[in-house]
């Protein structure tokens, strides 16, 4: 029998473990319980990976997003691990279906989110697979005090009390000390033994700057140098902007964000991975399967929303060991911003209730109903015909995902139909004007067949790819085009896709939700009000800064920060114009 490190070279294609791999892996397939705290990049997934591999029987996967589990199924088959995941299908014979070949399909590896341990038949129905471990990622979402908590999450308990004798490991790679309690307690977990490193990162220079324009910052931090760079921004439209401001200064850049065709995304990564294009911007959808060893800076030009998401985020820089940099740019408008994006459009009882109710009557679902329903709507509509504030509806839509009553999946409202309505002779006239609106009749032509003849679904990002032409001015361009009689276009309506999970009950539904959304306000303004303190705070050593927030204290400062308390490293960076300090 092969053991674990020809497993590893055999399938991951590593010659060693990873700090702490091989004690956590042993640990668990002693068959006793296991926390797993290591850092973004560390190799959580092969902790419970690697072991079922070595058992007969399968091992049950808990995880909190669909993209998640996707992408790790597709890189385990890839491996030759079999590996599959129990998809939003509410039809009786498909879930059955879906069982039958976790029980008959040879898999190794099955997930399964967390709400369906809420159904009584998904749970009987588990005890019929034969599972030898119990795998909990993103561990975090237990606690009430993590900054992604899921509800759903407290389910898993029962998983565990089904299965009393099947060994769990729980691992995550952002948590407090109260967070590390809870999970133990909260999975119902037996004295299970805690494995888990420093969340220092030696190798990271962690700096704040507040240059005058954070785009030339930038630029000149990037010029001339062929590293690898990621630029994490708050918004879609910001990756968009900020590719096209840099592409414009002469760097290699693309942007990147959750609304882009998955066929665009994996293009877009594999790109970036091969370093066709060095300098990524994009939003915290960039995280799933970035493993990019040899990333040198990460930038922030918006501030995170918690520190948790900061410490991912510049945790996939320097995974090589090699000194690398996180740099945060903020300057004094910043604080306000984030309270007007984070803090002030967070929804209490009273809007989340009014909320609840108009999105049930806008949806016309009817008492009782609506669960497995996938409901479309638009965000603009929506808002508009009872006069919401769009910030807040998004947060009350998060609230909603996060306590499980529906999935929320935000589209990006890029793709139009368009149709040419003049003659072929009228279209080369226009395209040999030598503008925008010529560029775009001129790809049209060349790229859609019949577009003379019937109307087209094009995806307007593509457009301001492929054309380098910024979406604004597509949109602009397209409407001027119409008004010339030389196209007929429409946007399409639908940016919100919502999967309805449990039947509409109204205050039943709602009371017990309702409860925890002041302690959901609380939590959500604290964890912003901490990533403020890291942001403008000149003095404290920042890597003190994080580690004191994960519960570790160092006596000494770093004296490889922006702080005032560690000033002495930045000596050979005082008549750098580049780096303007506070």
């Amino acid at each position: 029998m092969e053991d674990n490190l020809d497993l590893l070279k055999k399938y991951w294609q590593n010659n060693e473990f990873r700090p702490l791999q091989k004690e956590i892996i042993e640990h668990y397939q002693s068959g006793k319980d296991t926390v797993v705290l290591l850092p973004t990049g560390g190799g959580k997934s092969i902790c419970y990976q690697l072991p079922s591999v070595t058992q007969e029987g399968l091992t049950l996967v808990i995880s909190p997003l669909v993209s998640i589990m996707h992408d790790q199924v597709n890189k385990l088959n890839e491996r030759g691990i079999k590996a599959m995941y129990f998809e939003n299908n509410t039809l009786k014979n498909s879930i059955n279906q879906q069982f039958d070949n976790a029980k008959y399909g040879n898999f190794k590896l099955v997930y399964s989110s967390p709400e369906r341990l809420l159904n009584k038949s998904f749970l009987n129905q588990i005890k019929s697979l034969k599972i030898n471990g119990i795998a909990v990622d993103e561990a975090h979402c237990v606690s009430e005090w993590g900054h992604d908590f899921r509800p759903a999450f407290k389910a898993i308990k029962n998983l565990k009390q089904l299965l009393p004798e099947v060994p769990m490991i729980a691992l995550t790679a952002t948590a407090t000390i109260e967070v590390l309690r809870n999970i133990s307690s909260d999975l119902g977990m037996k004295t299970p033994k805690v494995f888990k490193t420093s969340f220092e990162r030696k190798n990271i220079q962690y700096q704040v700057f507040s240059p005058k324009n954070k785009i030339d910052f930038i630029n000149k931090s990037l010029k001339n140098k062929k590293e690898s760079c990621i630029i994490y921004c708050n918004s879609r439209k910001e990756t968009e902007d900020t590719s096209i401001k840099l592409r414009n200064m002469g760097l290699s850049c693309d942007y990147f964000h959750g609304g882009l065709k998955n066929e665009i995304k994996k293009q877009k990564l594999a790109d970036w991975k091969s370093e066709k294009t060095l300098v990524i911007a994009a939003t915290s959808a960039f995280g799933m399967g970035i493993d990019k060893e040899n990333v040198r800076k990460v930038f922030h030009i918006t501030i995170p929303e918690s520190m948790e998401s900061y410490y991912q985020e510049t945790g996939r820089a320097g995974r090589d060991g090699r000194r690398s940099s996180a740099i945060l740019l903020v300057n004094p408008d910043d604080h306000n911003r984030l309270f007007n994006i984070s803090i002030k459009h967070i929804p209490n009882k009273n809007d989340l209730e009014k909320f609840f109710n108009k999105l049930i009557n806008y949806l016309q679902i009817p008492y009782g109903e609506g669960q497995g329903m996938l409901y479309k709507l638009n965000l603009k509509d929506f808002c508009d015909t009872y006069k919401f504030h769009p910030k807040k509806i998004l947060n009350c839509f998060k609230f909603f995902d996060r306590e499980g009553v529906f999935e929320f999946q935000e589209l990006y409202q890029s793709q139009t139909f368009i149709k040419l309505t003049c003659s072929q002779k009228q279209a080369i006239q226009r395209i040999q004007q030598n503008d925008d609106g010529g560029l775009i009749i001129q790809f049209l032509m060349r790229n859609f067949e019949d577009i003379f003849r019937s109307r087209k679904k094009i995806n307007v990002s593509q457009f301001s790819h492929f054309l380098d032409i910024n979406i604004e001015k597509v949109t602009r361009q397209l409407v001027l085009l119409e008004k010339q009689n030389i196209i007929k276009f429409e946007f399409i309506n639908t940016d919100i896709n919502l999967y309805w999970k449990v039947p509409r009950e109204d205050q039943f539904t709602l009371n017990s939700l309702l409860k925890r959304a002041e302690e959901y306000s609380r939590q959500k303004k604290d964890k912003v009000q901490k990533m403020i303190e890291y942001a403008f705070d000149f003095n404290e050593c920042k890597r003190n800064k994080l580690l004191n927030y994960f519960g570790e204290s160092k006596k000494n400062v770093c004296q490889n920060c922006s702080a005032k308390s560690c000033i002495k490293s930045f000596n050979s960076l005082k008549n750098e114009t580049l780096f303007e300090k506070y």
